[in-house]
Formats: structure tokens, sequence, C-alpha cells
């Protein structure tokens, strides 16, 4: 039998058999697009379960997000609903929408809590602004700090003014050249808002565009004093550090420590160091409380430098030399103290010429003594002398 007659036969002999066990079967496997299209519906709903998406009703098609469109409670409901899913990290204040670069003002300046303007041109004067589209500065500020930096308010009122009547809920021009009401001091004007105007305003309100109200002449003095003060400081100080390089500097008579402080003489310290030699044990100290002490033999050291330093001083300068002999003189005449050192050097000298003259009293006396020592054997000879000669007679 050929091999397809014996398939055929071997088939119909399981149908056969499939039939008397009541197993028949329309087909041995389902076909291949159904299960296709029941993976596909277990996907989608996953992805519906997982990622719920909310249908959103847009009745006016977009209008109301539109830059000076004005929205009412309901849209500001929407917005919040909306902004749920999305909500910004961080405790800052939301972005502000976008500007649409126009201004009504050629120039702006703030000065303390007022704003003036100019309408007119930039060689206007500047006016106090009451209000612009029936909002005064209070709303305007309050508006700006809503979006945005929060040091950044004053900027947004000025460049991005449709911002803030936006986030305020208010009307602003649809249009170019369309005009709004601006209220100043000096009246009620239909001032019309374009990009001209926005471009003026852009690159001078940071420096007040040239308004008196922000000129300020009083703290312009002021400031104009102080830099006067310390360019005379300065020219003060370069002026003598001139002179002390070019002409030099006229020495002290006394001794100084680091700091440029007059040495004066004090108790013993035996536990304090010399800054020059390091001995232990100091007699001078920095009048000023500065942490210099010298020994007696250093100080004498440094005050011997300082007269020779002043000398040469004197001979080169002999005027300065007659003018502190007059000065010595009227203050000894006066009775005041002298502020130089030469008194204690006086003293110092006195001590040590008293000392030289005690120690060569004591010199003598001993060689006193000793002539003497040396003269009692003599007398004791002449007089045992004597006595022979009259034991003799």
């Amino acid at each position: 039998m050929p091999f397809f007659l014996h398939r055929r036969h071997r088939m119909t002999e399981d149908q056969q058999s499939a039939c008397r066990f009541g197993r028949v079967s329309k087909s041995r496997s389902k076909p291949r697009s159904s299960r296709l299209t029941s993976v596909l519906v277990l996907l989608l709903g996953l992805l519906a379960i997982l990622h719920p998406v909310s249908a959103e009703l847009n009745v006016d098609g977009g209008r109301s997000q539109l830059p000076g469109m004005k929205q009412d409670m309901f849209d500001r409901a929407q917005r919040e609903k909306n902004n749920k899913g999305g909500a910004r990290m961080g405790k800052g204040p939301p972005e502000c929408p976008k500007s649409d670069k126009m201004s009504p003002f050629f120039g702006v300046a703030f000065v303390g809590s007022d704003l003036y303007v100019k309408l007119n041109s930039t060689e206007d004067q500047c006016s106090k602004l009451i209000s612009i589209g029936s909002a005064n500065l209070t709303v305007l500020s309050n508006a700006s700090r809503t979006c945005g930096p929060a040091g950044e308010w004053k900027k947004r009122i000025v460049e991005d003014t449709s911002a803030v009547f936006f986030q305020a809920g208010l009307d602003w021009v649809k249009h170019e050249n369309d005009t709004i009401e601006v209220v100043t001091e000096d009246g009620t004007f239909q001032v019309p808002v374009n990009e001209i105007r926005y471009g003026e305003i852009a690159e001078c309100w940071a420096r007040g565009c040239d308004c008196e109200q922000a000129k300020n002449p009083m703290g312009r003095a002021v400031l104009v004093s102080l830099l006067a003060i310390c360019l005379s400081g300065l020219l003060w100080d370069a002026g003598k550090l001139g002179k002390k390089k070019i002409w030099g500097e006229k020495p002290v008579k006394y001794v100084q420590c680091k700091n440029n402080h007059r040495m004066e003489e004090v108790k013993l310290c035996p536990r304090h160091m010399c800054d020059l030699c390091g001995a232990a044990g100091t007699t001078y100290a920095c009048k000023s409380g500065c942490p210099y002490d010298l020994c007696k033999a250093c100080y004498k050291d440094q005050k011997k430098k300082a007269k020779q330093a002043l000398q040469e001083w004197y001979d080169k300068h002999p005027d300065d030399k007659l003018q502190d002999e007059a000065k010595k003189k009227t203050k000894k005449a006066s009775g005041e103290k002298d502020g130089s050192d030469d008194d204690g050097d006086a003293k110092d000298s006195r001590a040590e010429s008293e000392a030289e003259s005690t120690s060569k009293a004591d010199t003598r006396a001993e060689s006193g003594k000793e002539d003497e020592a040396d003269s009692k054997p003599d007398s004791d000879g002449q007089a045992e002398s004597e006595v022979g000669a009259t034991k003799a007679t």
C-alpha cells in the first residue's frame, strides 16, 4: 500500500476510536489569531490597572490657558485638579506663564513702596502710579509673588506685566497697541501697550530710567562725602609713606617694642625671658601691654643704638636738633617732664657712679687696712729695740 494511503487509513482509524469513546473534537488546536487577541486584551487590562488615564474635558478649546485670558473659579479648580498628578517637588512657587513682551510704560522707577512711571516718552517726567487696569501696586506685587523666584517680583511687574495680570485674574490687552487705563497722580489716561515701550523699559528700569524721584540727592551727597573722606585718608597715608621712603623718618629717643610702643622699667620678673637674648629675668616691658620684655643689658644696648641713630639724624638735620633743645628748655622751665629716657639714664648713671665711688672707697679702706697691718710689725720691732737700749744703759 502506498505511504499516503496508509497514513489516511491510520487517521481514519483514530477518528473512529475517538468516536467510540465520545472524544470527538472539531479541531485539535485553537488558531493563532485567537491566542494573540487574548494576550493583547490581557496586556491592555494590566496597563489600565497600573496607569489609570484620566480623560480631561476641554470645553473652551484651551482659550483659558492663553496669556491675558480671564479665568474663573472653575478654571482654577480644573487646573489644580490637573496638576495633582504632576505636582511640583519642593516648597517654591510654581513657574510663571510666558509674557507677551509688551508694556504700557516708557520708564519705571521703584522708590520705597511707590512706583513712578513715564507714559508719553523717555524724556517725560515721572509720575506716581495709582493703578493700572483697576489694579494698584499692592495687587500687582501680591500677584507677582505667587509664581517664579521670590526675589524677582519687581522684575515680573515691569517685564512680565501680562503674566502678573494673568496670576491676579485681571483683564489684559488682547492685541498690540490696544489701550489700557492707567491712573497716576496727574490724572487718568488711556495708554497703548506695545513692544516698543517694552524695549525701552527693559533697558533702564534697573537704573531708575532717569526719574528725579529715584536720584535721591541727599543720599548721593552722603555717598560723595564718604568717597571724599576715603580719598583724603588714602592720599594722606600715601603722602606719609612716600615722605618716609624719600626723606626718611626721624628716629625716637626711647626704646620701642616690635609694635613701636615705648618700653618702660618694671620690677624684676624672674620667669620672663628676654625677647632679644633669651635670658631669664627681665626688667623692661612694653608700656602698652604687648608681650615684649627686655633684660637690662639688652635695653642698654638698644638705648645706645637709638641715641646713635638720633645723633646721626641730628647731624643731617641740625634744625631738628635746635627745635628739640628748645622744646626741652621750655618743658624744664614750665616744670613738665620730658618724654624721653634721659631722666632714667641720668638715674642709672648716678647709681653707677655711686656704685663706682663706693667700690673705690671700699678698695681704699682695704688697702689702708693692709698698710696698717704691714706697719704694725715695724713699730713692734722699733719698740723692742728701744726697750733693749734702755736696758743696756
